[in-house]
């Protein structure tokens, strides 16, 4: 089978992941693989139309969070929707293949006389189930109908979480039978424990990039209430820079993936309280270096967060049930391990890129098979 595969931009390391475990699983098939966001980007015009949106955003949030959000801004104008549908058309134009695999419901997708596939971590309209989801959907409105349309032209919807699932039956009108959730797997290296290494038995490690969005200072504020009972208690934070005044926090911003892990290798639990998250690979990370959860009860963590047994969901804005997730880890080093164990027991034998591979594979396959020529 010829696969082409459409995607933009690294999609946080998920299409490489994914495509090699392709090569492994089902080393018969060639993938071709087309990157639309290579120069799509770094047109002047473009660039030029999302620079009111830079300036501003770097007047409220600090230029360092303006930048990161650089991609999105540009991605979300009108005028660079039609020049990918130009670009998607020209790549479907200029390749032979069997079916075709999008990778994500943001790549416009004109009719095609072969089946098409879609593998995603999110919707548009699957911001409904967040308490802030109607401004993330107002942010994304100009390219709602072409991911409508997308949507309805693909033979099946692979999805990474339930949520995700449910927005493409409820929001979308997608018969079930076009959806299959078939999960992800995880892309961080465990790191190798050194002999008599042992956990901090009460740091908690939050990793991720945007502060407010994955409810950091909501975070911050219930590991206070843990410090007043437990004053030896730490939180470290990885991928970020707040300013943050609570004593027994440490802030590390961006550091190498190899360093992640070996922080993770000494914490004793992972929380990352986010209030609107795709699905959250760091989550099963965390899982496989054998750290119990602290998640909100929110889109993907309902999957692969068992409440009390791999971690802790907590009702969103709820400070206090947060802290009492935290201090039950803390409190507790028995606990907490015998919950790391059960995350990375499950991780490890139900979300891999091999099995979530499979699944999609012989999907494709038995649509390939039956398609009219």
């Amino acid at each position: 089978m010829q696969l082409l595969v459409l995607k933009r931009g690294t999609f946080s390391g998920i299409t490489a992941s994914l495509l090699d475990a392709w090569k492994t699983g089902s080393p018969q098939d060639r993938l071709q693989l087309c990157d639309l966001d290579d120069g799509f980007l770094e047109s002047p015009i473009a660039k030029l139309k999302a620079l009111p949106e830079l300036v501003k955003a770097g007047a409220s949030q600090g230029v360092g969070k303006a930048a990161r959000n650089y991609r999105q801004i540009v991605s979300r104008s009108r005028s660079n929707l039609v020049r990918l549908e130009q670009s998607v058309r020209d790549v479907l134009s200029g390749h032979s293949f069997d079916a075709a695999l999008i990778m994500q419901t943001m790549i416009p997708m004109p009719h095609s006389s072969k089946p098409t596939f879609i593998y995603t971590d999110h919707t548009i309209l699957a911001n409904r189930y967040y308490p802030d989801g109607d401004a993330a959907i107002e942010r994304w409105h100009a390219w709602l109908d072409a991911e409508r349309e997308t949507i309805q032209h693909a033979a099946i919807i692979f999805t990474m979480s339930r949520h995700v699932s449910d927005s493409l039956t409820e929001f979308y009108d997608v018969p079930k039978e076009r959806v299959r959730c078939v999960g992800a797997g995880f892309n961080a290296r465990q790191a190798q424990r050194i002999d008599g290494q042992e956990r901090r038995a009460k740091n908690i490690i939050f990793v991720g990039l945007d502060w407010e969005r994955k409810g950091g200072p909501q975070m911050v504020e219930a590991f206070a209430r843990v410090r007043e009972s437990h004053p030896d208690a730490t939180l470290t934070i990885v991928g970020c820079e707040p300013n943050v005044s609570c004593r027994g926090v440490e802030v590390l911003g961006v550091v190498p993936i190899e360093r992640v892990s070996e922080l993770m290798a000494e914490a004793c639990c992972f929380c990352m309280p986010s209030l609107r998250e795709p699905f959250g690979l760091v989550y099963l990370e965390a899982m496989h270096a054998g750290l119990p959860v602290i998640a909100l009860d929110l889109g993907a963590p309902r999957d692969f967060v068992s409440d009390g047994d791999t971690g802790f969901l907590v009702p969103p804005g709820d400070i206090a049930a947060m802290a009492l997730a935290m201090e039950k880890l803390v409190a507790n080093p028995e606990r907490c391990a015998k919950m790391g164990a059960a995350a990375r027991g499950r991780v490890s034998q139900e979300y891999t890129w091999a099995k979530t591979q499979s699944q999609m594979s012989q999907a494709i396959e038995e649509v390939v098979r039956d398609w009219p020529s």
